[in-house]
Order: C-alpha cells, then sequence, then structure tokens
C-alpha cells in the first residue's frame, strides 16, 4: 500500500536522488571501528553536511577502549537551554568500505542500515521540511558516535552524558522489516544481566570412593538446568547457559594449559571437585530482572545444600531494560499513526533481544525512547548488506514528520 505516500508533492524525487546520492557517497567512505582516520574523515564529511543545514558541528576526540582517541560528532539546533530532543547514531561499521551498488530497489553497500541509512535518512529528513516552509526543532542535538559495533564505551557514555537533561530520545539505529511488507520500529529492548556460578565439591577415586565424593559437575549442572527452566516464553525473561566447565580442580582452573585432556582417558577416573558456569538473563522490566537474580541466588543455596557442595553465585553489572509501556507510549502511538497516513504500515516491536543505546540512558524509565527510526534493509554486517528504497523513502518522510509533530507544528499535508 502506498497511497499518497509516493506523491512528489510530499517528497520530490529530485530530494530524495540528492539524498540517495549522499547515502551512495557516505557508504563509500570507509570508517570501521578500528580505523581513527577514516571515522574521523566520515565524522568531518558528515558534520559538513549538518551545518549546510543549520545545526551547528563539533568534533570532540574522545578516549575509546585501549585509550585510543576516537571522534565524537555533536550537531546542535539553536536553543539547548530547556533540554535537547536527543538522536543518537553511529558511523562505525564492522567491515571497511566497498564501492556501493545500485541493485533494482536497493544500495547494497557497507554501512547501508547499520547506520549511514538512518544518519543520511535523518538529512533528508531536514531537507524536506526545508522544502514544506518548515523549520526543525530548535533543541535537536545529534551526537553522532564511533564505537558502537566494538563494546560502545564512548557509545554508552554519550548517551549517558546527553539523556540526563534530554526530553526525548530517537535512535536512527534500522528497524525490520514486518509482515505484509510493513516495517517496525521499536518500543522497547530487553535489559540484561552476566553471571557466573562457581562451584566446589570434594574429589574422590570413582572406583574405590565414589560415595564419597561430592561432584561440581552434577551440582553445577543441576543448577543450570533449573535454572533455564525459569525462563518464560511470550515476553518473560530468559536465562541463558553459554558455557560450562568442570572436572578436577588442576583441568578447570588452568584450562589454557590443560585442555589437552579432552579426549583422553586421562583423569575420568575422579569425582569433579569443581566447576564454573557462566551466561546471562534477559528481561524486559527492572523488577523481573531483580526477582530472577534473586531466584537464581537461592537456587544455588538450595542446590549448595541438596548435594553438599559450596557453591557461590555472582551477579554481574545490571544494564537496564527498555519497558515498551514507559513514556514513550503515546510517542509510539504517534508515529504508527504518521506512517498510516502517508499509506504504509509501521509496527511495533515491543521487546527487541539486543542491547543498544537506550539501555543506557542516565535516568532509565523517565524518557520517551523512538527507537528502530532507521531505514529497513538486509544482510548486516557483511558483503550484502543493503538498504531497502522504498524504506528509504518512508524514513525520510516519517522523520521529517516526526520533527514536525516534535515542533508541534501541524502535519504539512492533509492526513
Amino acid at each position: 500500500m502506498t497511497g499518497a505516500f509516493l506523491s512528489p508533492d510530499v517528497l520530490p524525487e529530485p530530494l530524495f536522488r540528492k539524498t540517495l546520492d549522499l547515502l551512495v557517497e557516505m557508504t563509500a567512505l570507509s570508517s570501521q571501528s578500528n580505523d581513527p582516520d577514516g571515522l574521523r574523515r566520515m565524522a568531518q564529511r558528515l558534520g559538513a553536511e549538518l551545518a549546510i543545514r543549520g545545526l551547528s558541528s563539533e568534533i570532540r576526540d574522545e578516549v575509546g577502549e585501549e585509550g585510543v582517541k576516537l571522534p565524537v560528532l555533536l550537531g546542535r539546533g539553536r536553543d539547548l537551554s530547556g533540554g535537547p530532543l536527543l538522536l543518537i547514531g553511529h558511523i562505525d561499521t564492522v567491515l571497511p568500505a566497498a564501492t556501493p551498488e545500485l541493485r533494482d530497489d536497493r544500495l547494497v553497500a557497507t554501512g547501508a542500515i547499520d547506520m549511514k541509512g538512518g544518519l543520511v535518512a535523518f538529512l533528508g529528513a531536514l531537507d524536506l521540511l526545508r522544502h514544506w516552509g518548515l523549520q526543525p526543532p530548535p533543541d535537536l542535538l545529534l551526537a553522532v558516535v564511533p564505537d558502537e559495533e566494538v563494546g560502545g564505551l564512548l557509545s554508552r557514555a554519550v548517551v549517558r552524558r546527553w539523556s540526563a537533561k534530554a526530553r526525548a530520545l530517537w535512535v536512527l539505529e534500522p528497524g525490520e522489516p514486518a509482515e505484509g511488507g510493513g516495517e517496525t520500529m521499536v518500543s522497547g529492548r530487553r535489559g540484561m544481566f552476566q553471571w557466573r556460578l562457581d562451584v566446589r565439591g570434594r574429589a574422590a577415586h570413582s572406583g574405590l570412593h565414589y560415595w564419597h565424593g561430592r561432584s561440581a559437575l552434577t551440582a553445577a549442572a543441576g543448577w543450570c538446568v533449573e535454572a533455564e527452566a525459569h525462563s518464560a516464553r511470550d515476553g518473560g525473561p530468559t536465562v541463558n547457559v553459554g558455557r560450562l566447565v568442570a572436572g578436577d580442580t588442576t583441568f578447570v582452573e588452568d584450562l589454557a594449559a590443560r585442555h589437552a585432556l579432552l579426549g583422553t582417558e586421562q583423569q575420568l577416573n575422579v569425582v569433579p571437585d569443581r566447576a564454573c558456569a557462566e551466561g546471562e538473563a534477559r528481561f524486559l522490566r527492572a523488577a523481573e530482572g531483580e526477582r530472577m537474580a534473586e531466584v537464581l541466588q537461592t537456587l544455588a543455596r538450595n542446590i549448595a545444600a541438596d548435594t553438599g557442595t559450596e557453591i557461590t553465585f555472582h551477579l554481574g553489572a545490571t544494564i537496564p531494560p527498555v519497558d515498551p509501556d514507559g513514556p514513550q507510549a503515546a510517542w509510539c502511538d504517534r508515529a504508527v499513526a504518521l506512517a498510516a497516513s502517508r499509506g504504509w504500515h509501521l509496527a511495533v516491536e515491543r521487546e527487541r533481544g539486543g542491547i543498544s543505546f537506550p539501555n543506557f540512558l542516565a535516568k532509565p524509565g523517565t524518557l520517551p525512547v523512538l527507537d528502530g527510526l532507521g531505514p529497513v534493509g538486509g544482510g548486516m554486517h557483511t558483503r550484502d548488506e543493503h538498504v531497502d528504497l522504498t524504506s528509504f523513502r518512508r524514513r525520510i518522510v516519517l522523520l521529517a514528520d516526526l520533527l514536525a509533530a516534535a515542533s508541534n507544528l501541524p502535519p504539512p499535508f492533509p492526513v
């Protein structure tokens, strides 16, 4: 369904072609995560485009992983005194750039959706607002980071710093294709914590003194099975056991040197006295994460008592979730309605599993978060990464409509 969406009165073809040409140029610029010079060139090029559109541009060198200085780009509107409308994006890519190719209704290019497509769609939206005779919100602040694909030390810090006084957060990461030719945006993201289970039992010769032993492996395996059994479908919390290592203490605690035991007959006659399991739990609401941590801790105590072993449960730092029923709910409804007025279906993902920018807000649960506003495509992080050009058109218009709505301006065309 296209409806009024493709009308040249809404998105003139010359404006779209200009924006697409800019995306081709941006994706041809190599800005791999481990290439500070390439990242700086990309930041400078993007900053120049922001300046053309009336945003003041600043590049700050900040210290990222391993002490390497990387460029953080800030594009500011004319008045941030009341707290900014914060937009977040990243310029780093997993692969170095390859030559972009237009293939029918798609652009195959490095970072086409992750996430130069979202950044350039935003530039196109600013141009579209100008074409409509409208101004963007004066409190716009676009923060573009260089390390999202490799741990995101700066990404997390930038979100925490600039979200502290923001009035909303919009994320230019890609949506996903939806059934029936529609697309998605994101209203909720799962949070997580990592955990580690240390188990100490009692070694014994399995032939002579089997019943004197206390198997750390059996205790750890039992805990892991019961822990994962607490996972719930349909949006509930989940527990994943990522690793389980067990055996003689010397084997477990010096695995790098002792791994050659695997596949041999050595030490199979020993009741294992040492085990270690590691994993994570994910959850959509903070209270669910707190309850799950308590459940896993209690389970460790109970299994230790039942097996005669010593079990220590270590809880890692918690990354907060983004509750889909948080303050962004009304804005998500508005985005869906704006897309429908342009003739296409925008679905809302209530629980995307991957950790992203909104999980690192300074004050979780207090800001409206519109996530997944970038165009859809496929092949992320591969040489087949591509953006769907119909989606690229849609997202330019959606972002322009949302920016007009954020300025409390009426839609520029009948809806």
